[in-house]
């Protein structure tokens, strides 16, 4: 009779209390839920900034009562921002909704629209050069800068997006006809960057001489063995007006710019002599030839030590003693 009571009594009193608890902790849960959508008053957010443009910061604020949680969606990919006050600055232009979530069931937008942001540029820094209007196929042009403050040039000619000097004065031949657009930079600042066309003509037709070619006929016909003679002969080397500007620092900045694919092997041929490519020599003891090195240094990163460039009488560029290495990422 005594144990049938105490398990009874135990039994009883275990139950009880746990279903008060579950009965105190659910009354708490939906008073605070009706509490929670009571409070959503939340209408608008704050929105200052001294301009709507690119690249400058815009303030989004909420001080509105009983708000405890914020998420801003700005509209741009961005990440969300948790804060009752923050500051986005938007990168393109457009309109953008940006959206405030407060309390996790309170919702309010605003579109708000951002302009392109005109930087104010100094006319007195873009460069001042000198090309000609009209130009023929296959002549030599040449470009002169007077900028007071360059210490660097980058030249691009028209043919390409790809970088065709690094010298203040170069010259350039145009191989196919068509207008041209020629820029330049100076000192690596790409916003100030000058432009000027050039219309390249078609390249000059020679004119035919009779007489000539009637001697010319005429010696043919009696077998001139000395005209023959002549006619074997090669033609002298050509000789680019750049190689006697190439030096060791300017054949330094022409290797990197191979390098960054900005520079063609074309243009890098222009500043040596045609009929003598140069022999490249390593600081190992290996040898390439010229094209060799370019391909080997093409689209890959590198770091150059000493270059020293060894001439001949005719000074041409005979052999390039080069140290580079590639650029890693440790």
């Amino acid at each position: 009779m005594n144990k049938t009571n105490q398990i009874k009594t135990h039994f009883d009193l275990k139950i009880i209390v746990f279903f008060i608890v579950i009965f105190i902790v659910s009354c708490g849960l939906l008073a605070f839920k009706i509490n929670e959508k009571a409070v959503c008053t939340v209408k608008e957010f704050k929105v200052d900034a001294p301009s709507f443009r690119t690249g400058e910061l815009i303030t989004f604020s909420d001080d509105s009562k009983n708000s405890y949680e914020w998420r801003w969606y700005f509209g741009d990919g961005t990440k969300i921002s948790y804060r009752s006050k923050v500051a986005h600055a938007f990168s393109k232009p457009g309109k953008y909704t940006v959206k405030l979530l407060v309390n996790n069931n309170c919702t309010v937008e605003q579109t708000i629209t951002i302009t392109a942001k005109n930087d104010v540029l100094d006319a007195a820094l873009f460069p001042k050069f000198k090309s000609p209007k009209i130009v023929y196929q296959g002549d030599i042009v040449k470009f002169s800068d007077s900028t007071a403050h360059a210490k660097s040039w980058e030249w691009r000619f028209g043919d390409s997006q790809k970088i065709d000097a690094l010298e203040k004065n170069p010259s350039y031949v145009y191989k196919t006809p068509g207008e041209k657009k020629v820029s330049l930079v100076v000192n690596g600042d790409i916003k100030y960057v000058k432009y000027a066309s050039i219309v390249v003509l078609p390249a000059k037709k020679e004119q035919k001489d009779l007489v000539k070619e009637r001697l010319e006929r005429r010696g043919s016909a009696r077998g001139d063995a000395v005209k023959e003679y002549f006619d074997k002969l090669p033609d002298a080397p050509k000789r680019s007006p750049e190689i006697a500007n190439i030096d060791e620092e300017k054949f330094k900045k022409m290797l990197l710019g191979v390098s960054a694919d900005q520079l063609s092997y074309e243009n890098l041929t222009r500043y040596f002599c045609e009929d003598n490519l140069p022999l490249v020599q390593l600081k190992g003891g290996k040898s390439m030839s010229l094209k060799a090195l370019d391909e080997s240094v093409r689209n890959r990163g590198i770091n150059v030590k000493k270059v020293t460039l060894q001439r001949d009488k005719d000074n041409c560029v005979t052999v390039i003693l080069l140290n580079y290495k590639y650029k890693t990422i440790f």
